[in-house]
């Protein structure tokens, strides 16, 4: 006797409701999930305690769904609005009360309540002093939001605790401590919490771009190179041995590079695609790269892609296209933290040196973070 397909939920269901939300994010309705996601949690939020006690099923899917909607919210950078979905948990789940409230913390420095949330992070940390993931925590919210001292302090402390213990977070550690010496423009004890995280999990390969990145803006091109050699994404290291060649002078080896990566699928690697798709523009033609970009953007849609493509298409001189593809990278910096309300005057470079339309130029300079000087360059 074969067993019968499982009921589909009626659409008004709590069960149909959550599937619905799920269906409108896959989908990209990331509104109309939001709005059926507050829908459901409402009426959850509603029921009787004897209700909840004949269907446990039900408060554990009011669980879910707040996460899942404070998760939304939190992707949107609607901050104030996540942390106050997320609090209602402390009232109808508090035995986790914990978690809570170190999410609550974290949406706050999010928020702008920078203060009020690192304390209570503190505080959380100080009543399990000997767990690392406090003082982990901390480190890297104060990183984020540039308060460095205490950053610092919080990560030493993360790490003397790790080593006593050999717990598992060593590498989480080293890796925090690298971006909080890079974003400090302290080059040399970065590279050593680099390599240091890199022996502790060899994944941290992927991540190589970063260090030679930081090289090649201080300066030390042969350094860099070392650094390139030992990335195993040959779009990301072919990329950046042309642009060192390009600020070294050399351009003949530059184009040569990215001729090179340009040959390559960029459907053949995980992640590094605009390494791929930068080198194609920096040749000159930007047809290859819009045709990749059109049919991978929805996939590969990163604010570094959507940048990209904003140049490419003004290249073609569709400035209009250019202008709303740079609007949609700003919004998602935007929700990043911490958040950014210009394009990087790296990418305008890029662009005023691949586009020779001034009026086209002129039109899309003022989505990007540009110093003006007396020669308005």
């Amino acid at each position: 006797m074969s067993t019968p397909p499982p009921r589909t939920p009626l659409a008004d269901s709590y069960e149909g409701l959550h599937s619905r939300a799920h269906s409108l994010v896959r989908s990209g309705d990331v509104e109309g999930a939001i709005a059926l996601y507050r829908r459901l949690v409402e009426r959850l939020l509603r029921l009787s305690d004897q209700i909840l006690e004949r269907r446990p099923e039900l408060r554990d899917l009011h669980r879910r769904a707040r996460l899942e909607l404070t998760s939304l919210l939190h992707q949107m950078g609607r901050f104030a609005e996540a942390l106050e979905v997320e609090e209602v948990l402390l009232e109808t789940h508090p035995e986790e009360a914990e978690d809570w409230r170190r999410d609550l913390a974290v949406l706050r420095i999010a928020k702008g309540e920078v203060e009020e949330g690192l304390a209570e992070l503190r505080t959380l940390a100080e009543q399990k002093a000997q767990h690392v993931g406090g003082w982990l925590l901390i480190g890297s919210e104060a990183r984020i939001e540039g308060q460095f001292a205490e950053s610092r302090e919080t990560l030493d402390r993360a790490l003397d605790l790790c080593q006593a213990e050999d717990c598992d977070d060593l590498a989480d550690i080293h890796y925090e401590r690298f971006l909080l010496y890079r974003d400090m423009k302290e080059v040399d004890e970065a590279l050593a919490a680099w390599e240091a995280a890199l022996r502790h999990n060899p994944e941290t390969i992927k991540t190589i771009r970063e260090v030679y990145t930081m090289l090649a803006g201080a300066g030390r091109y042969s350094e860099a190179l070392r650094y390139v050699e030992r990335d195993p994404n040959p779009l990301q290291a072919g990329f950046q041995r042309g642009l060192v060649a390009s600020l070294s002078g050399n351009l003949v080896q530059a184009r040569e590079e990215w001729r090179q990566v340009a040959s390559q699928d960029p459907g053949q690697v995980e992640y590094g695609h605009d390494a791929w798709v930068e080198s194609v523009l920096r040749l000159g033609d930007p047809e290859p790269a819009l045709e990749w970009l059109q049919e991978s953007l929805g996939q590969y849609g990163t604010a570094r892609l959507l940048v990209l493509s904003g140049i490419g298409w003004a290249m073609r001189g569709d400035g209009d296209l250019a202008a709303r593809l740079f609007q949609q990278a700003v919004t998602m910096l935007r929700r990043q933290r911490p958040p950014k309300s210009k394009l990087e005057g790296t990418d305008w470079r890029l662009l005023d040196s691949l586009v020779t339309d001034e009026e086209t130029k002129k039109a899309l300079k003022p989505y990007f973070a540009v110093v003006e000087t007396i020669w308005g360059r």
